[in-house]
């Protein structure tokens, strides 16, 4: 896993909380962060959480050449694994941390995919896909349209659909003040997350509340280059309410969450978002860009506004709909809060990895 990665932390500390004795080993090259690369500081207090918790964690700095960085790293995992007498090892990730899993012959082994690990995988990555996920124990898909994709790449996987899902404790229904309408996307500048047609959307609004806010709480490479966006296509007159954060800490993610009206991601691809499950999760009113894994959860005009992705002027009349405030919103707002409820509660969720991993490590022995 990457120590750099939200949704991995999230689920080592899940199974760390159910008992399971875990042993991190941390994956990247010097220098190398995921998006949060350059707002590493937000995720400190989490990372540092997090390895209190877990029985060990190994930082592997493998080299940055794709191919010394498999060699060194399936090394260093087998290595690891054993000194550590390893019932299962679980790769969160497909893509170069499952080859990295299935070069060090360790078995069994368990692989999780969330996304882009299968759906903007190129030509080369899904020919070693076939083969990594052929050979796992068990893949795990994050969501029915993920794992759907992963059957097609992958038809003799031993695949299991099961949502990473959210907390929903933790992520709580707040009551909204009334006022001008707040906006919040909480999904990092990558190519793929698109931010750029939000700020696009709102800079083609003729007029705007005089107390609307548009906040973005992530990172990411395109960071600088979507607020130089902004600085041309946003009027002067309200420039300062649209923020950048340039990153923040997972509890201020949630604060920022319950304190707002409505939640934006214009995502070219996804899996089962855990940011926009969070934000139902906590209230919010979805906008989003209208692809298979964010139709799992919501339907156009029934419990969120869907837009085709890039295009901001379709975005701009839905977030016109939201500034009118619409009295059906009111209570998409609860059934998204239930729906979350019923269907991607992390606890439920992580109790079934549980299982599964037991289970694997079950039939490994039996053979």
């Amino acid at each position: 896993m990457a120590l750099s990665s939200p949704w991995s932390r999230l689920i080592a500390h899940r199974l760390t909380a159910l008992g399971v004795e875990l042993h991190l080993v941390d994956l990247q090259p010097p220098g190398e962060g995921g998006y949060l690369g350059t707002g590493a500081a937000s995720a400190t207090d989490s990372v540092s959480n997090l390895e209190s918790r877990v029985a060990s964690v190994h930082r592997v700095l493998p080299p940055r050449a794709m191919l010394p960085r498999l060699i060194y790293s399936a090394r260093a995992l087998r290595r690891i694994a054993r000194e550590h007498r390893a019932d299962v090892v679980l790769s969160l990730y497909g893509g170069s941390l499952a080859t990295t899993a299935y070069l060090s012959g360790f078995r069994p082994y368990v692989v999780y995919v969330v996304g882009s690990d299968v759906l903007l995988a190129s030509w080369l990555q899904k020919r070693v896909s076939r083969v990594t996920l052929t050979a796992a124990d068990a893949v795990v898909a994050n969501g029915k349209f993920l794992a759907a994709k992963t059957r097609e790449l992958v038809p003799t996987a031993n695949l299991t659909a099961l949502y990473m899902g959210v907390d929903v404790e933790r992520f709580s229904l707040s009551e909204r003040s009334a006022g001008s309408p707040t906006f919040v996307c909480t999904r990092g500048f990558l190519g793929v997350y698109d931010n750029a047609t939000i700020i696009r959307a709102f800079g083609r609004l003729d007029e705007v509340p005089s107390g609307i806010t548009i906040s973005f709480l992530s990172t990411g490479p395109l960071l600088a280059e979507s607020i130089a966006l902004a600085d041309q296509l946003i009027p002067a007159s309200w420039r300062g309410r649209m923020v950048f954060s340039g990153g923040v800490s997972d509890s201020a993610i949630k604060d920022a969450l319950q304190a707002t009206s409505y939640y934006l991601s214009a995502s070219l691809s996804d899996g089962a978002s855990s940011s926009l499950l969070e934000a139902m999760a906590c209230g919010l009113f979805p906008i989003i860009s209208d692809i298979p894994a964010n139709r799992e959860w919501i339907t156009h005009e029934k419990n969120g506004l869907l837009f085709p992705p890039g295009d901001d002027s379709a975005l701009r009349a839905c977030i016109r709909r939201a500034i009118a405030g619409e009295s059906w919103m009111a209570q998409a707002r609860i059934s998204n809060r239930r729906l979350v409820e019923e269907h991607a509660n992390i606890d439920v969720s992580m109790r079934a990895l549980v299982a599964l991993l037991t289970s694997t490590r079950a039939d490994r022995n039996k053979a």
